[in-house]
């Protein structure tokens, strides 16, 4: 501890020019700048400073004590700058607006293995609709959220969008299977599966219908992705969904995709969404970084 103090007092009479201006920045005596200097010489049988001159120039052992003790204080930065990240991600409550589009196995063990990791904080997941997310995040409900959708708000910004296209999912052994792409007007006879209004897919499927006319009657209608799922997987009919929804079944073979001949439905997004200008605390930060790694896998693995 005693050498760090006359290493300090050395860096900063070398940094400001003279002792007495050491004595200043650090008030302390002039002479104690000098007597601490003076002991760092004879502790390490070299001379630090060029006698004879009014402002302070540092022999080349001085030099080295200098970079040595600038190093130092920068490894110590980054020393406490580390615990002090540790110390914020140890508690608090990460609140998050998540699409059901987003919620499966692989979306729960991201979360599970994060809390593993912070045992301290607690994730509030909230399922949302893609308006009612937006609004979420807009009002700092939420740190961040997952929609399926660009953000329509000026409020709130997309920091990752990932392109994902609605498909036609079928059960493998369906009429449609074998074809390698279709168009909406030629899906009218079969039997539908399609979530309720409030579904931003939903949604995208009566702008498709409406750019070309036509009008898909339902034989299904859900507010769960997974009874949609379930409708194509048991053969009954097709349903619209983007691959990664699907990415489980599609990979075991038990539903596959196809792409369907239509702007709307192959210019959609998902999205991971904050207000804009917000600081995310360290731990939604951390959280965020990881299910940002989650998406790409799962539009990686479906490509």
């Amino acid at each position: 501890m005693q050498g760090e103090i006359r290493l300090r007092y050395l860096y900063e009479a070398a940094r400001l020019g003279t002792m007495r201006a050491a004595s200043e920045e650090l008030n302390v005596a002039t002479s104690s700048i000098s007597r601490q200097i003076a002991a760092l010489e004879k502790d390490l049988g070299m001379r630090l400073i060029e006698g004879g001159r009014r402002k302070i120039k540092l022999t080349e052992a001085g030099d080295a004590a200098f970079a040595y003790y600038r190093e130092m204080r920068a490894h110590e930065e980054v020393f406490l700058s580390r615990v002090e990240e540790l110390r914020s991600v140890r508690s608090g409550t990460i609140n998050l607006a998540v699409g059901e589009a987003f919620i499966s196995d692989a979306f729960s063990e991201v979360l599970q293995n994060f809390m593993r990791r912070f045992p301290g904080l607690i994730v509030r997941v909230k399922m949302s609709g893609t308006n009612n997310a937006v609004e979420l995040v807009r009002d700092d409900e939420a740190h961040f959220g997952l929609i399926f959708d660009l953000p329509r708000d000026p409020k709130v910004r997309a920091r990752l969008t990932l392109s994902q296209p609605l498909k036609a999912i079928v059960h493998p052994k369906h009429e449609l299977a074998q074809c390698t792409s279709l168009r909406l007007a030629e899906l009218g006879k079969y039997s539908i599966g399609l979530p309720e209004d409030s579904f931003r897919i939903r949604q995208i499927v009566r702008e498709a219908e409406h750019a070309e006319g036509i009008f898909l009657e339902p034989a299904l209608i859900a507010n769960s992705m997974m009874l949609l799922k379930d409708f194509a997987k048991c053969g009954r009919g097709v349903t619209f969904l983007p691959e990664f929804l699907a990415q489980p079944q599609l990979s075991e073979g038990k539903l596959i995709s196809i792409p369907i001949d239509n702007p709307v439905m192959n210019s959609t997004r998902i999205s991971l969404i904050t207000r804009a200008g917000r600081q995310i605390p360290n731990g939604g930060y951390r959280l965020m970084l990881r299910i940002e790694a989650h998406l790409k896998s799962l539009i990686a693995a479906a490509a």
